[in-house]
C-alpha cells in the first residue's frame, strides 16, 4: 500500500508538471495587433459668391499714381507697385447696391460709396448691378474742391439675383475692383487695381500636374503721356495661363489693347510675356514681365477656392513705348 501511493503521488506531480508546460517547447501563435484605419482628412468647404451678407476682404493690389491736369497737360507720373495678399488694401461689399455700403480702403485712406436710397451719401451709381453688365461702378464728386473725386468699380459677381451673365466673368470664389481718386484739379491722383475672394486653404492646394486656365478676363488702365498731353485709357484683351503645380513654375501671356477714351472698337497695343513662382506650401506668387514685353513691371496673384480652381492676378508696369511714358495697371480674374 505504502509502495503504490508513493506511485501515484510521482504520477500526479507529472501530470502537474506536463499542465504547467514545464516540459513543453512548443509556443503560442500572439493574437495580431489591429491597425488602425486612418481617419480620412476631410475636404475644405469654401464660402462662394453671390454674397448672403456683406463682407470684408483683404486684397491683392496693384498701384500707379499721377500728378496733374491730364485734360490740360502732361502730368507727371509716378511709381508703379504690385503686392501680395495683405490688409493694407482692403474693401467692404454688401449685398444690394442700392442700399449697401461699399468700402475701399488703403492704409488710411478711405472712401464710403453709397446711393442715396434712405442714406447720407452723395455718390452717383454710374452702372448699375445688373444682368447684362460686366462691372457696377460708384463714382463721388466732392462739392467743395475742384477735382477732387473717387471711383469705384466692382466685378458684377456679388450682388445676388443681378450678378453679370458673362460666361468669362460667372465667378464664384474670386472678384475684383478698382479704386480710382483725386485731390483736387492739379492735384494728386492713385489708381488700384484689386483680386480678392476665397483663397484655396495651403492644405488642398495641388502638388503636381500643370493646369492650364482657359477662362481668363483681364482690365485695366494705361496712362501715357507725350509731349504736352495725356491720355487714359481703359484696357483689355486676352490672357493664357499655365501654372506647373509640381515646379512651381506659373507663365502668363497678356496680348493687350486700348479702348479708345470715346468708346469704339478696342485698339492693338502689345503682347507681354510674364514668369513667375509658387513659394513651396503658399498659395500665392509673384512674378515680373519678362524681356521683350513693351514695359518693365511686377505681378502678385493667388489662387482661389477648391484645389486652386480660380485665380486672381494684379500687375503693373512702367516705361517708355511708342515714344510716350506711360504706366500700365491692371487684374486678371479667371477659372480652369
Amino acid at each position: 500500500m505504502i509502495r503504490r501511493h508513493m506511485f501515484m503521488s510521482a504520477l500526479a506531480a507529472t501530470v502537474a508538471l506536463s499542465g504547467c508546460g514545464g516540459g513543453d517547447k512548443s509556443t503560442a501563435t500572439p493574437t495580431p495587433t489591429a491597425t488602425p484605419t486612418p481617419t480620412p482628412t476631410a475636404s475644405p468647404t469654401y464660402t462662394a459668391f453671390p454674397l448672403a451678407a456683406a463682407a470684408e476682404f483683404n486684397t491683392y493690389s496693384a498701384a500707379i499714381s499721377y500728378t496733374g491736369d491730364p485734360a490740360t497737360s502732361a502730368v507727371t507720373l509716378g511709381a508703379a507697385s504690385t503686392e501680395t495678399l495683405s490688409t493694407r488694401v482692403r474693401l467692404a461689399t454688401d449685398t444690394a447696391v442700392a442700399t449697401g455700403t461699399y468700402v475701399m480702403r488703403e492704409n488710411t485712406e478711405e472712401s464710403r460709396f453709397c446711393v442715396p436710397t434712405g442714406q447720407t451719401c452723395t455718390s452717383t451709381l454710374v452702372t448699375p448691378s445688373a444682368v447684362g453688365n460686366p462691372e457696377f461702378v460708384f463714382r463721388t464728386n466732392d462739392a467743395t474742391t475742384a477735382g477732387k473725386f473717387s471711383q469705384v468699380e466692382y466685378l458684377n459677381n456679388v450682388v445676388k439675383d443681378t450678378s453679370s451673365n458673362v460666361p468669362a466673368l460667372v465667378l464664384n470664389r474670386v472678384s475684383y475692383a478698382s479704386w480710382w481718386r483725386g485731390d483736387s484739379t492739379a492735384g494728386q491722383k492713385r489708381l488700384a487695381y484689386t483680386a480678392w475672394g476665397y483663397s484655396t486653404v495651403y492644405t488642398d492646394m495641388p502638388a503636381t500636374g500643370t493646369v492650364n486656365y482657359s477662362t481668363l478676363t483681364v482690365t485695366g488702365r494705361l496712362v501715357s503721356t507725350v509731349g504736352t498731353t495725356t491720355a487714359i485709357n481703359k484696357v483689355t484683351g486676352t490672357v493664357t495661363m499655365a501654372t506647373n503645380f509640381a515646379t512651381g513654375v506659373v507663365d502668363m501671356t497678356l496680348t493687350l489693347s486700348t479702348i479708345p477714351t470715346g468708346g469704339g472698337a478696342p485698339v492693338a497695343y502689345g503682347t507681354f510675356t510674364a514668369q513667375g513662382a509658387i513659394p513651396v506650401g503658399q498659395n500665392q506668387w509673384t512674378g515680373s514681365f519678362v524681356t521683350g514685353s513693351p514695359l518693365s513691371g511686377t505681378l502678385a496673384g493667388g489662387f482661389f477656392g477648391s484645389q486652386a480652381e480660380q485665380v486672381g492676378t494684379v500687375f503693373s508696369a512702367t516705361g517708355t513705348f511708342g515714344g510716350a511714358q506711360q504706366r500700365l495697371i491692371g487684374v486678371v480674374v479667371g477659372k480652369k
